[in-house]
């Protein structure tokens, strides 16, 4: 299996090259693709945040979250639509977060992450996963998965 983790979506939604083409080249060839709650939820976070950036001019993210209270998801819902429609279109597996509280701080701490990248790392290791689809060389400090391209 491989992981597919944010920036390699979010680089293929918004056709950033070179990148997209590495991934799609990827997604193209391979039929064993997941990502996890967390990926998703880092996607459609990061997506909406572009949007609401390059269409409205919203930067801050307590100016976002108060347009959202004001006139819904209204705006958001196509780039919801996109990454739903991605992964029911290529049938990307979509894991549940696994891990320790524990586990979660170690691996922070042993392998310098973010803990968001933490959490990813520990999820893929709980699955089996050893290969993670990532343009993030933080990725390449853990010694579990294997980072491509």
């Amino acid at each position: 299996m491989i992981l597919l983790d944010t920036n390699a979506i979010v680089y293929y939604l918004h056709r950033v090259e070179p990148y997209a083409t590495k991934v799609k080249q990827i997604l193209t060839e391979r039929e064993d693709l997941t990502v996890t709650l967390r990926i998703v939820d880092e996607v459609i976070f990061t997506l909406m945040r572009l949007e609401a950036w390059r269409k409205l001019g919203i930067r801050k993210l307590d100016q976002l979250r108060d347009y959202i209270r004001e006139h819904s998801l209204e705006n958001f819902e196509d780039t919801i639509n996109d990454v739903e429609e991605l992964i029911n279109r290529l049938g990307i597996l979509v894991l549940e977060d696994k891990g320790s509280l524990v586990e979660l701080l170690e691996t922070i701490k042993n392998y310098s992450l973010l803990p968001g990248d933490a959490l990813i790392a520990i999820t893929a290791k709980h699955y089996g996963i050893d290969t993670i689809l990532t343009f993030d060389v933080d990725f390449r400090r853990i010694p579990w998965l294997k980072v491509i391209p």
